[in-house]
């Protein structure tokens, strides 16, 4: 079996990229048998034994749940408080009588996993985390239910049996203003998660798992796309800067608010005469922190040296990318990072706009559009700037 890590596309095979997003995503539920063994490789057994054997109980990370019930911490974590100790006699003994086992955020733990979690949220331009189970009897660790985000499920080891059923409510909310109602038809698909198996499940789907008395392991990736009411706060906040949506409001006559209707409708209209929707998905990707790459122990001398190479590599330090902006009648572009607004000259967009948390480019290609050498030496003082700040890595070749 390959060591690779296993990225997106793989967990979609036979299915392509373009047939998944058309066909299925956030639409309807897709089951896809695998080999036995395809997603082993993404956390074995032996690595979950490391994690709990190495890792401080993570609160509330860590958990055990039968029958939708949780586990009294107190049965398998003991010691004082800021010396928390795995009890490992009370956790068997727990998950011997039937708890399944609960890892959220495994991510943070397990290297394969944080990067098909990386992988997926670049694939779907979606924030994405991770969520680990463990079951070795019968009982159900949680009731029927749905979730507030996407759900892809991927089969580790062992088997588990599972039913879906259709939404109640389409694309319900966490803090709905209605609530989705139990399901009362038959499941629109039943039957048995086997080693290898991936699922995906739309938000809001109801689905409940059981194990088959034998020890199962999957691990389920929780996806959270944009949705609308997100975009309408995020746009109403933009608005802000005109007064007339920041003055006190008065009941005062039919005519008069009918008057400041129209206001608010003509702010909408103009506001809407760019592309709202685009700056807001824009911003909210260059808002995604990526995870964190050192380099000790040169990244402290390459960050201080004057960028003096056009083949020194640049990478963002913490973000996805940068949400780059040019109001209206300024000179000057700007963006946020590490706390402050930076501006730029608008003949460097297309360069910062190279940049990515997740790779570092050559030097030379952020200037390749530059042709001038003045400005090609701002843009040098620029990246050493920004670097210095915390915002940029610089990465001489090796």
């Amino acid at each position: 079996m390959s060591n690779q890590p296993i990225g997106f596309d793989e967990v979609i095979e036979p299915l392509g990229r373009e047939r998944f997003l058309s066909e299925y995503w956030t639409r309807k539920y897709l089951h896809i048998p695998g080999p036995k063994g395809r997603f082993t490789r993404l956390l074995p057994w032996e690595e979950l034994n490391t994690i709990l054997e190495w890792h401080c109980p993570p609160q509330p990370q860590l958990r055990l749940f039968q029958e939708n019930v949780m586990v009294d911490l107190r049965r398998y974590i003991d010691g004082p408080v800021g010396a928390l100790k795995l009890n490992a006699g009370g956790l068997i003994a727990a998950l011997a009588q039937g708890a399944s086992l609960v890892l959220d955020a495994v991510h943070e733990v397990a290297p394969r996993v944080a990067h098909l979690a990386g992988s997926m949220g670049g694939a779907l331009a979606s924030s994405c985390i991770a969520n680990l189970y463990a079951g070795w009897r019968s009982q159900r660790a949680f009731d029927v239910h749905w979730d507030p985000h996407e759900v892809m499920v991927l089969q580790l080891s062992g088997r588990k049996r599972w039913q879906v059923f259709a939404p109640t409510r389409l694309h319900p909310l966490k803090d709905d203003s209605e609530k989705a109602l139990p399901p009362t038809a038959s499941p629109v698909w039943e039957g048995i998660m086997n080693d290898g198996d991936m699922l995906y499940l739309p938000r809001g789907w109801w689905h409940v798992a059981y194990p088959l008395d034998e020890p199962s392991l999957h691990v389920s990736f929780g996806i959270e796309p944009p949705v609308g009411d997100e975009f309408l706060t995020w746009w109403m906040q933009t608005l802000r800067r005109h007064p007339e949506l920041r003055q006190a409001l008065s009941s005062g006559d039919a005519a008069s608010r009918e008057n400041y209707m129209a206001q608010v409708i003509k702010f909408l209209q103009v506001s809407a005469a760019g592309d709202p929707l685009g700056d807001f998905l824009a911003e909210r990707l260059a808002g995604r922190r990526v995870r964190p790459r050192l380099r000790l122990p040169q990244a402290p001398i390459e960050q201080s040296k004057p960028l003096g190479s056009m083949a020194t590599r640049v990478r963002l330090a913490t973000t996805d990318s940068l949400h780059i902006e040019q109001p209206a009648g300024e000179p000057m572009a700007r963006f946020w990072a590490a706390g402050s607004y930076w501006f730029i000259r608008p003949e460097f967009i297309p360069a910062f706009q190279l940049l990515s948390g997740h790779r570092s480019i050559p030097f030379q290609d952020m200037c390749a559009g530059i042709l001038d050498n003045q400005l090609r030496g701002m843009l040098v003082s620029a990246v050493d700037t920004l670097a210095i700040a915390g915002v940029v890595f610089k990465e001489e070749p090796q």
